[in-house]
């Protein structure tokens, strides 16, 4: 009869009222997270609608072999239920888990962690999760096999061009100062011969009145190249 099947009515409303409002769904973001190598990364998730989650369990794992990377849970974390290798790795940022919002860090990001993560949120018997991407990154990644050879490469080239400079500047001087020297005793000595590029010569010959010896003339030779000059030969001739 009716009287008699009204206890179970209004336990079984009660049951889905209570399971009603228990539900909720958990999001994570919506693209993957990316990370370099020896970083600090966040993967952050929350349930909505929003709501008080000091109370629940909170924690991430890895798939495919559930290795648990963060656990919260009876309000505190239990380390001694992470993984080994995210052991003093991570910590849950929790100002804002009154409303439902929490953000895991991962300190030191490694290469093994790049993949899959799960963020989950359980309230009693009722659990929802969310699926996240973390993509792991060499800050170094732009150095490919050319650059390196590049970079071997240009130190050289460096080298060389300065080298080559320094010699061209040392040349320039020297070879300024020759002329001058050259002009000076041209001024000095008289008649000025140029001779092609690569040496200057000139000669000064004496006629006989110009010396003591008679009937005799006084050679004077020098020969010259851009870093070399032979000795001055003073020679009479008869």
């Amino acid at each position: 009869s009716l009287p008699s099947c009204l206890p179970s009515l209004l336990f079984l409303l009660l049951q889905l009222t209570s399971s009603s409002a228990g539900q909720f769904r958990v999001i994570g973001p919506g693209h993957p997270i990316r990370a370099l190598v020896g970083d600090e990364v966040e993967l952050p998730c929350r349930i909505s609608p929003g709501k008080n989650a000091t109370g629940m369990e909170v924690g991430w794992y890895r798939p495919p072999f559930s290795r648990v990377v963060h656990l919260y849970r009876n309000g505190k974390d239990q380390d001694e239920e992470q993984a080994p290798e995210y052991r003093g790795r991570t910590q849950l940022l929790k100002e804002t888990i009154g409303e439902g919002k929490v953000t895991l860090r991962i300190r030191n990001v490694r290469f093994s962690d790049e993949g899959g993560f799960t963020c989950f949120f359980r309230d009693h018997s009722y659990q929802e999760e969310a699926a996240m991407e973390l993509k792991v990154e060499d800050p170094f990644y732009w150095i490919t096999p050319g650059v390196l050879v590049l970079i071997a490469v240009l130190p050289v080239l460096l080298l060389q061009i300065t080298v080559g400079l320094v010699f061209l500047c040392l040349q320039r001087r020297l070879r300024g100062k020759l002329w001058a020297e050259i002009e000076n005793l041209h001024r000095t000595f008289g008649k000025f011969w140029q001779p092609p590029r690569s040496a200057w010569c000139f000669t000064r010959l004496l006629s006989p009145g110009d010396i003591r010896t008679p009937g005799s003339r006084l050679v004077f030779s020098l020969s010259c190249s851009f870093f070399e000059c032979h000795r001055l030969h003073l020679g009479l001739v008869r």
